[in-house]
């Protein structure tokens, strides 16, 4: 059963950041005054940590050479590694998709950093099935989403990744582990580069990592650094639909049906409010409140309660911090916090 997430206002981050150093990267994380704090990913430190192969530990026919920095399919043995592969699956033993230190060492800084403290929710994230499929590819360049078998170990093995994390981030959540799936790709929907990515394919393929989350226990989450159809993206039954707000937030208000479904399942939107770019160095908490006023009078043109759209919605970045110097992705959680501030206190 989904839990009823109320987000009022809360605060939290999206996943990386452009610090090498695990203990300090988490370290940011855990000072930034964040109401959900989340394990930093470093793209930076290793190519392990970079967004399509940091998951693809366990991955049927998939290879991971961090020397050459390239992820690629290898379908020789397709058959025997999908047998294995389903088998584990089957077994139904998160642990068996465990993501080691190697490809997630700010996950395992924040646990040691954080030790006993516990807060309300606490959050990680996966790379999401379509971006990971659409971003590997064999010798002959075909991408591993036009396989439908391994298309579907992709959607599995994010999903065991998902619940791998709830089970190991529980003892710092007393009210849930919140899980972000990754989907930048989807920014790109309808658009001529992702035609065969079809409605049908969105609901099938997030839908498995987001009842996967549920099933665990876990609060699911969809990040799209962009503007896209949040028609299709709320139908995917997510709980928190998480955009670009700075750069897209009125788009949303296109969606009113769609939005009040999200909002009666518990769910909300988690407005990507304060820029991840070097506009971050001249934005104020003010300004950024005046634009977020902007993007809920947009829904409450529709006949949204000021009230309710308070109570569902959280505050994020717009996007990862992993791009920026270390003094912009500074500034980037310090007005996140302002504006946190700002508006509860």
């Amino acid at each position: 059963m989904a839990i009823d997430l109320k987000g009022n206002l809360m605060t939290t981050g999206i996943g990386s950041l452009p610090l090498r150093d695990p203990e300090e990267a988490a370290r940011l994380v855990l000072d930034a005054g964040l109401s959900v704090p989340f394990w930093p990913q470093l793209p930076a430190r290793s190519f392990c940590e970079q967004m399509i192969p940091q998951y693809t530990e366990g991955l049927p026919c998939v290879r991971v050479d961090p020397e050459a920095g390239r992820v690629v399919a290898i379908t020789e043995h397709k058959y025997d590694e999908l047998e294995r592969f389903f088998q584990a699956y089957l077994d139904e033993d998160p642990s068996a998709f465990a993501i080691s230190e190697d490809f997630a060492a700010g996950l395992y800084a924040f646990e040691r950093l954080a030790s006993e403290t516990t807060w309300p929710l606490v959050k990680g994230q996966v790379t999401g099935p379509i971006t990971l499929a659409t971003g590997i590819s064999d010798a002959e360049k075909r991408p591993l989403y036009a396989d439908v078998e391994l298309r579907d170990a992709a959607a599995k093995l994010l999903a065991r990744k998902a619940q791998w994390q709830i089970a190991r981030l529980r003892r710092f959540a007393a009210d849930g582990v919140v899980i972000f799936v990754d989907e930048p790709v989807l920014a790109a929907y309808g658009s001529s580069a992702y035609l065969n990515v079809t409605e049908e394919n969105v609901q099938e393929l997030e839908g498995e990592v987001f009842e996967a989350i549920a099933e665990a226990g876990g609060i699911s989450g969809m990040h799209v650094c962009g503007n896209s159809d949040w028609g299709v993206m709320a139908r995917t039954g997510v709980q928190v639909l998480n955009f670009d707000a700075y750069q897209y937030g009125s788009t949303v208000a296109l969606y009113p049906e769609e939005v009040g479904a999200l909002f009666d399942r518990g769910g909300c939107i988690a407005w990507g409010i304060v820029p991840t770019s070097q506009a971050v160095r001249e934005e104020t908490a003010d300004a950024l409140a005046r634009r977020l006023d902007e993007c809920l009078g947009a829904l409450a043109a529709k006949g949204f309660a000021d009230d309710l759209l308070r109570e569902r919605s959280l505050l994020t970045p717009s996007c990862g911090t992993g791009s920026l110097d270390t003094e912009d992705a500074r500034r980037v959680f310090e007005l996140l916090d302002a504006l946190h501030r700002k508006l509860t206190g």
